[in-house]
């Protein structure tokens, strides 16, 4: 794919959207350089007044330097709060002790900015006589987001999934039947019977049956079972455990991981009750994988409202409220990309 060329302060703040899939609300985004190569992409909350700023710098420090490469920062401050000229800068003391903490680590801040409701501006220079406020609808027309829509990329308005309540097809007869069969079954030959088929969805194009879909919904009930088929979507040979904690050297295959989302939402419309809770919390784990812990979260939380004492979905949920992140969403080589947001490169950015 050809590299795409960042060029001005439009181009930078419609890749944050693009880079995350949605447009962030009361959030600090992270752009990490290598030079002129774009690196990771990083959202977390603003803090709020109870927020304890220097624990809230340390969390940041820890997920940019665990990109050894990283030379340059960019950052966007995503807020509806009110500023006018005069007023201070939002978020200024903990700003500046994050961009005294980066220069000690060998870290240069390149630029940020404060995105409110109509307009940006530069942060850096909000102190000047007259800031120049930019209206935010010109990032529609910015070059950079116009390349990326092309390519198939947009910027949703939440970080939230867009799913139903309730199933579309009641298949809950089937899947207590399949229950029934699979308690019967030796357990490594019900383990083997699963994988053949989760393998043959997540290889093809086509949407499982509804007996398909059925037998896969039992199966993921099944605690061993359901541990075994996450550990196989990345399809990559590795301990199970490093698998589920999203930790191999070997980076995922991304392109069957998305299948597997499909597949999972397909199962997800034709369950219902508990039975979603494996499905949600399967998606949520993926969601984990991939760095977007608010939709992880989401998930994890659907789940619990399926089944309040769904284990997995606790334990996994209590690592994204701590901002725990899986070391594949922390690799400058294994992490998840969407295609059209791969590559990025900055080429003559005259705000710097």
């Amino acid at each position: 794919m050809e590299k795409l060329s960042i060029k001005t302060p439009d181009d930078f703040i419609a890749l944050m959207g693009h880079s995350l899939g949605f447009w962030p609300q009361e959030s600090l985004v992270c752009i990490l350089l290598d030079g002129r190569r774009i690196g990771a992409s990083l959202r977390v909350n603003l803090p709020t007044p109870a927020t304890d700023t220097a624990r809230y710098t340390d969390q940041l420090m820890h997920y940019i330097t665990t990109d050894h490469q990283a030379t340059g920062v960019v950052f966007g401050i995503f807020t509806h709060t009110p500023w006018a000229p005069g007023d201070p800068r939002p978020h200024q003391d903990m700003l500046e002790e994050f961009a005294g903490r980066l220069r000690d680590g060998g870290i240069t801040v390149r630029d940020g900015w404060l995105v409110g409701e109509t307009t940006f501006t530069n942060y850096l220079h909000m102190n000047t006589r007259h800031p120049v406020q930019h209206p935010l609808d010109g990032i529609t027309g910015s070059q950079l987001n116009a390349e990326l829509v092309f390519r198939g990329s947009s910027i949703e308005p939440s970080p939230g999934f867009h799913i139903p309540v309730t199933a579309t097809t009641d298949l809950s007869q089937k899947v207590l039947r399949n229950c029934y069969r699979i308690e019967a079954m030796n357990p490594h030959d019900a383990t083997e019977q699963a994988r053949t088929l989760w393998a043959r969805m997540l290889d093809g194009a086509a949407d499982p049956t509804d007996d398909e879909a059925a037998e896969l919904i039992a199966y993921l009930k099944f605690i061993t079972v359901r541990d075994r088929l996450i550990a196989d979507i990345p399809g990559i040979e590795d301990s199970m455990r490093d698998l589920l904690l999203g930790q191999t050297t070997q980076s995922p295959h991304w392109q069957r991981v998305d299948r597997a989302t499909d597949v999972l939402f397909h199962l997800y419309m034709r369950a219902d009750g508990p039975d979603t809770a494996p499905v949600l919390t399967s998606l949520g784990v993926i969601q984990w994988w991939e760095g977007h812990g608010s939709k992880a979260h989401q998930c994890f939380q659907k789940a619990l409202d399926a089944d309040p004492d769904y284990r997995l979905a606790q334990l996994t949920d209590h690592l994204v409220r701590n901002g725990i992140l899986a070391d594949w969403a922390t690799s400058r080589h294994n992490a998840y990309q969407p295609p059209h947001a791969r590559g990025p490169e900055i080429g003559g950015m005259g705000m710097m």
